[in-house]
């Protein structure tokens, strides 16, 4: 008798996302090629997304409508709760889609890694089987073809010595010729195509429960969370830390179990995750700065009229800019939020961890270089 192949848990939300995307893509093929058949099955569709917490108003002179659109539905997936502002600003993107498009272009949120982790979501823009996700920068940087942009993402690449001082010097970055460089040649290798790289998520600080870190070597020994990218896990590695690799939908229950001693993430979602529930120490490391992607499957976008992409283009970039409004502003709240739920919160001293985690890049050569690194020091 032959034995049943069982489902791993990342063929199985593979399995899952095809099917969602089967009956869509089925009304899309008038306006952009089709990915690979999917296999037939059902899936439930998620409720509808939260809306952002403040009304938004779509600039009216921003980009021409157009009457002649075809009916269109796009499918973004992300692993934020809906409270998070990278939510926010995806909603955001499918306010402007939708007033642009008169309607006949909607973008369906799925939220709360309902598609899977970061990973996950992005290899399925990449096979088209989900046509665009909201994706961290050290996630797509793992991919084949976009791994220079990791550098942006490296322990303490970025001047300033605060999150404001810090977002300014990321604007300049990624609006240069550089960024979009490293950009339009990824999107060419590795048929993911990023529609705007400058949604701010902010600095990435660290959690722990029974042991509070101060100085670098603090960290040695402990267990720590991150997603599953190599530039997450770097710098904590270099300090002696055990790094694992998780997905943020288990990261609560490892905490509270004990699985792992503590986390990293920027404020905001240290609050809204409550995960001041489950750690006692709040560590202001800042020890890299985190940006989203809002990422498009690029055969699918070739395939769209060159209005349609402009819409899709400005959109990002407007959605960017009020997500990142909501995030900084946020991250400070944030901060005041837990102290007041009893975090024992500790400043650092920013420039002995950026020592110690200077030659970080080496990790990453030869997509990673010191010229590269110089180059992106340089232009700040």
């Amino acid at each position: 008798m032959s034995k049943r192949k069982v489902l791993s848990r990342r063929e199985f939300l593979q399995l899952s996302a095809m099917a969602i995307g089967a009956a869509s893509l089925a009304a899309c093929s008038s306006a952009a090629p089709s990915p690979a058949a999917t296999p037939a099955a059902q899936a439930t569709k998620p409720a509808e997304p939260a809306k952002p917490a403040e009304p938004t108003k779509v600039p009216a002179a921003a980009t021409p409508v157009s009457a002649s659109f075809p009916k269109l539905e796009i499918r973004l997936g992300h692993t934020a709760n809906t409270e998070l502002n990278y939510h926010k600003g995806s909603v955001r993107f499918a306010e402007l889609v939708k007033e642009r498009t008169n309607g006949q272009v909607t973008v369906t949120i799925y939220p709360n890694s309902q598609l899977g982790t970061e990973k996950d979501i992005t290899e399925q823009v990449k096979s088209g089987v989900t046509q665009m996700a909201t994706v961290g920068a050290a996630i797509i940087a793992s991919f084949t073809g976009w791994e220079p942009i990791g550098v942006f993402s490296l322990p303490y690449i970025m001047k300033g010595n605060t999150e404001e001082e810090q977002y300014q010097v990321f604007i300049k970055l990624a609006r240069s010729p550089m960024m979009k460089d490293i950009a339009e040649t990824a999107a060419k290798t590795s048929g993911i195509r990023a529609l705007d790289f400058s949604w701010w998520y902010g600095f990435r600080h660290l959690t722990t429960k029974n042991k509070q870190v101060i100085k670098p070597e603090d960290v040695k020994g402990l267990k720590i969370r991150t997603p599953d990218a190599p530039i997450h896990k770097v710098a904590l590695q270099m300090l002696g830390a055990s790094v694992i690799g998780m997905g943020f939908a288990e990261l609560y229950s490892a905490l509270q179990m004990g699985v792992v001693d503590g986390q990293e993430n920027p404020l905001q979602t240290i609050y809204t995750s409550k995960f001041y529930e489950v750690q006692k120490y709040l560590t202001l490391t800042g020890h890299m700065t985190q940006h989203q992607f809002l990422l498009i499957n690029d055969k699918f976008y070739q395939g769209l009229s060159p209005e349609l992409q402009k819409i899709l283009s400005d959109a990002a970039v407007e959605a960017g800019e009020y997500q990142s409004k909501l995030q900084l502003a946020d991250n400070k709240q944030s901060l005041q939020e837990l102290k007041t739920k009893g975090m024992v919160v500790a400043d650092v001293d920013r420039a002995d961890w950026a020592e110690k985690t200077k030659d970080a890049w080496k990790q990453f050569q030869p997509q990673i270089t010191q010229d590269l690194v110089d180059k992106v020091r340089q232009a700040q």
